[in-house]
């Protein structure tokens, strides 16, 4: 039996389409997965009972030169050998983002595996400012070198990419868009009108991910009540649980109960299927990306989004049209397939939903469009799948 090092430092892996639609695709072809990461926040039952669940074995950091280290690192090199190359043979090590990358840096001193990079998130050591992160970041780029092929979103983010690291001439770059394989939700669509109590009336806008400042939650807050398009009732969806002293948590609640036309959903799905369902039920989504140079994730990385949005791919897949923010490929995509509005602030947002409204079926059609030409990634999930059961 083939089989694949797993090497992630998320606690969410399985809420990234793209790399469920590749592990569901690997253990299809009975490639063993030997899963080494924290624990996760859910791990898809279907998925679950095939994996091989490990503890990330190494940090992320350089080595404490002391003898109690020395005396752990060798079990834990000892304990990787025995159950990679022992017991499986593994010759492959998938692993995810710049943390990934320096444990599986370390994987490959021990076994001479080959190494795939899958990049979502950028490092720039530039807008570093903890001396710990500085030192990640040359561990990076040290073994950068050693990768034979690097999963990217686009050619803009690769290019991007390049320029921080240290690959190989011989490095081979693999473009997938973050997007789910298709999902036929039309029968199980969630009724989201009925399970928030939302006024049939209203269309529904959306936005679903992370409320951290790049989100833009914030400002998007601030347009009500004056500066918002009273035809849509704004749903927001978190996939943590909020607590009540969330500063973002008691804005929403402050909001909600001068009557403003907003929901609170911060109920995690466990199963994509289920996501995409009750996304569906919406009637457009919000894809705002606002730079932050003083988080590490969200700075030149957040301004060069490309095609790593998972929540935009999902929204086209599923004929949401879409608000998003003015970045280039946005912009060029916007210009191309015309799925929705584009702002360059949160005070663009009313005349945006405006827009949307006039022209709502010809935008959905062209959410289709988009999806099925620029963002299904079904071929390249199939041909990265063929690469690593034929070359590792």
């Amino acid at each position: 039996m083939k089989s694949l090092a797993f090497v992630t430092p998320k606690i969410d892996t399985f809420s990234n389409p793209t790399l469920i639609a590749l592990i569901e695709e690997l253990l299809r072809r009975d490639i063993k997965i030997i899963f080494f990461g924290f624990e996760q926040i859910f791990i898809p039952s279907q998925i679950r009972r095939h994996l091989e669940l490990n503890e990330l074995p190494f940090n992320f950091y350089e080595f404490e030169p002391s003898a109690r280290r020395l005396k752990k690192l060798a079990f834990q090199y000892a304990d990787v050998y025995y159950k990679l190359k022992w017991k499986y043979g593994t010759e492959c090590i998938f692993c995810v983002d710049p943390m990934g990358l320096v444990v599986a840096g370390r994987m490959k001193n021990l076994l001479n595996a080959k190494i795939i990079y899958a990049s979502f998130e950028i490092f720039f050591e530039d807008e570093f400012v903890d001396q710990r992160k500085k030192v990640l970041k040359k561990l990076e780029n040290v073994y950068s070198e050693d990768v034979d092929t690097v999963v990217i979103q686009d050619p803009r983010r690769e290019a991007l990419l390049r320029e921080v690291n240290n690959f190989r001439n011989g490095t081979k770059f693999v473009h997938i868009p973050v997007s789910p394989v298709p999902i036929d939700v039309s029968a199980d669509k969630v009724d989201v009108h009925r399970l928030l109590r939302i006024p049939r009336e209203k269309r529904i806008a959306v936005y679903s991910g992370s409320l951290l400042g790049w989100s833009g939650i914030n400002e998007m807050l601030e347009q009500f009540p004056d500066n918002w398009d009273n035809d849509f009732w704004f749903l927001i969806h978190s996939h943590h649980r909020l607590e009540n002293v969330d500063p973002v948590k008691r804005k929403i609640d402050e909001l909600i109960s001068e009557g403003m036309q907003i929901t609170l959903h911060d109920w995690p799905f466990y199963e994509y299927k289920d996501y995409a369902s009750f996304l569906a039920g919406c009637d457009v989504g919000f894809a705002t990306y606002f730079p932050n140079p003083m988080d590490i994730f969200a700075g030149k990385n957040i301004q060069v989004i490309g095609l790593s949005s998972g929540k935009l791919s999902t929204y086209m897949m599923l004929g949401l049209p879409s608000v998003v923010t003015n970045h280039k490929t946005y912009a060029e995509l916007m210009q191309d397939y015309e799925f929705g509005s584009i702002i360059d602030s949160a005070m663009d947002i009313k005349n945006a939903l405006k827009r949307i409204n006039e022209n709502y079926d010809r935008f959905r059609n062209n959410c289709l469009r988009l999806y099925e030409e620029v963002l299904d990634p079904t071929q390249k999930i199939l041909k990265l799948a063929d690469m690593i059961e034929n070359e590792c």
